[in-house]
């Protein structure tokens, strides 16, 4: 009997890696369209083809983020209500090989200006975002920018090529998909941006350790953040795994991290 077990229990173990394949949007069975820039107003209408039944469009990703679609449909809006204008928008629809969805107005997001930089990618095996600095102009200056809160902001100051001592970057992953660019200033202000590097983070998701804090905010690991008062205002951004608030009145408070928003009570 305790052989027959063993024999079950190794089956379910070995099906169980297919399943999560055939769900997961990212594997080869699919396509991807990406679609991505500033947003202005409005939201995105995609007309979904089926055949025999069967609709194109498997999944759909906003900022990351999973978002609900009625699938059994030819038609679907993706709602944008949520972003202010200039927001960065960053949607992923991955759908079957055979057929291909059509986006009707994807001009409602601005595409940003874009400059060549093939050599900007991330290395699974290092963890590391990488470069080649002589493909950089000698005369522009560089920023490494992550999407953290809907906003495009720098996390690195990486200066013109000759100041740049490194061309790594070890960088602090949200839970689920991450997007980086690097942004090029020339000696005018006028700026490019690199293509998107995505990376997917495995990571357990980052949990705050209380609501109920006096001098420190603390979080199961090290993230990103973002601090407002009570009435939304902004008070400071960084990357911790302890936050020192011992300077902030008593009160309540808001804060980003880890891709949500919570409250916090400082006594």
């Amino acid at each position: 009997m305790s052989n027959r077990i063993f024999i079950v229990i190794a089956l379910v173990l070995c099906y169980i890696p297919t399943l999560w394949g055939q769900n997961d949007p990212e594997n080869n069975e699919f396509a991807e369209i990406l679609i991505d820039g500033k947003y202005t107003n409005g939201n995105i209408y995609v007309k979904n083809p089926s055949q025999n039944g069967i609709f194109c469009v498997k999944n759909v990703m906003v900022n990351g983020t999973d978002y609900p679609f009625t699938a059994q449909s030819n038609a679907f809006e993706i709602s944008l209500r949520e972003f202010q204008p200039n927001d960065f928008v960053f949607i992923q629809i991955y759908h079957t090989k055979e057929s291909k969805p059509l986006i009707i107005n994807s001009e409602i997001l601005v595409k940003e200006s874009e400059f060549s930089f093939p050599s900007f990618i991330y290395s699974k095996k290092k963890k590391l975002l990488e470069w080649k600095i002589d493909e950089l102009e000698n005369t522009c200056h560089y920023d490494l920018e992550q999407l953290l809160y809907g906003k495009w902001i720098a996390i690195k100051d990486l200066g013109k090529p000759s100041e740049m001592i490194a061309n790594t970057y070890l960088p602090t992953l949200l839970s689920g998909m991450n997007f980086f660019r690097i942004k090029q200033t020339d000696l005018d202000n006028n700026a490019l941006t690199s293509p998107l590097v995505k990376v997917k983070s495995p990571n357990l998701k980052v949990m705050l350790l209380s609501d109920k804090v006096k001098d420190f905010i603390e979080f199961t690991a090290v993230t990103h953040y973002e601090l407002f008062d009570e009435n939304g205002f902004f008070l400071k951004r960084g990357t911790a795994q302890k936050v020192n608030v011992s300077d902030l009145k008593k009160g309540t408070y808001w804060i980003n991290f880890d891709g949500k928003e919570t409250m916090v009570n400082k006594k």
